[in-house]
């Protein structure tokens, strides 16, 4: 099972991800887009090709999980959500575009063995966020709302995803760290 942490930046998925993984012994996986963004002169708004890199990745993970059944168990930070959300908000894809890159993962059979959780919190700490180049969406209320179009197809869709609250304190953590131990079963 692939469990894939996807939010909004600031909600504190990656912060979550590491320590979950290093308490329940499952390996994370964090796939270095920022790297790959810049070596590949890729754009942000505008630009199809940024969406079909990360769109390919995507697909690529879902369809090694799917045809993987038997590969170890390990945490994803950030995933098909994430490249949806970000294609929408900075204007790569239209909703019309969401819609049909989801058609085509749930026809193919690619969420299964996926397990989203949608980690919904806004860190009020952001003495430590000058992360990379996309800092300026952590300013505005757009990239949480390209989170909620792209949630709300998966719901009209069926397809499942588990919302976390994260309140940014340990009690947080040890109800994260409950509900992938009750998954894991």
């Amino acid at each position: 099972m692939v469990y894939v942490f996807e939010g909004a930046r600031n909600s504190g998925k990656t912060f979550l991800s590491k320590e979950v993984s290093k308490t329940l012994f499952v390996p994370r996986f964090q796939f270095d887009f920022g790297d790959y963004f810049e070596l590949l002169n890729l754009k942000s708004n505008g630009s199809n090709s940024a969406h079909a890199f990360s769109m390919g990745k995507e697909f690529m993970l879902m369809q090694i999980a799917r045809d993987l059944k038997e590969s170890p168990d390990f945490i994803h930070d950030r995933g098909i959500m994430t490249c949806l959300a970000w294609g929408l908000y900075e204007n790569r894809i239209s909703k019309i575009d969401v819609i049909k890159q989801v058609d085509f993962a749930e026809s193919r059979g690619l969420f299964d063995n996926i397990h989203i959780i949608y980690i919904d919190g806004k860190n009020p700490d952001r003495s430590d966020r000058n992360k990379d180049s996309w800092d300026f969406a952590d300013l505005g209320s757009g990239e949480r709302e390209a989170f909620e179009y792209v949630k709300s197809v998966f719901a009209a869709k069926g397809i499942g995803f588990t919302i976390f609250k994260n309140s940014f304190d340990e009690k947080s953590l040890s109800d994260l760290n409950q509900l992938i131990s009750n998954i894991l079963k």
